[in-house]
């Protein structure tokens, strides 16, 4: 079971990595945009580049529900 959590992990934190990266050149490409004078398609990459930091988001929360679900239960120390 830890071999197919840390295969998940490993899998989430990829696609993190991928996600960030996506976004980053879709915010480059939004500013190109925008300084060229095509309004419209920078406001269509920022918005595509919103949506992937989202998606970062959701993942990030998902890598720490596996974090957090690979460590001992709460209980009494006593």
């Amino acid at each position: 079971m830890a071999d197919e959590r840390k295969r998940l992990v490993d899998v989430v934190v990829t696609e993190i990595i991928e996600q960030e990266g996506l976004a980053r050149e879709l915010a480059e490409l939004a500013f190109l945009a925008n300084q060229d004078g095509h309004q419209a398609t920078a406001q269509m990459f920022t918005q595509i580049c919103r949506q992937r930091r989202v998606k970062n988001m959701e993942l990030r929360g998902t890598l720490a529900v596996l974090g957090i679900s690979d460590s001992e239960p709460a209980g009494d120390a006593e």
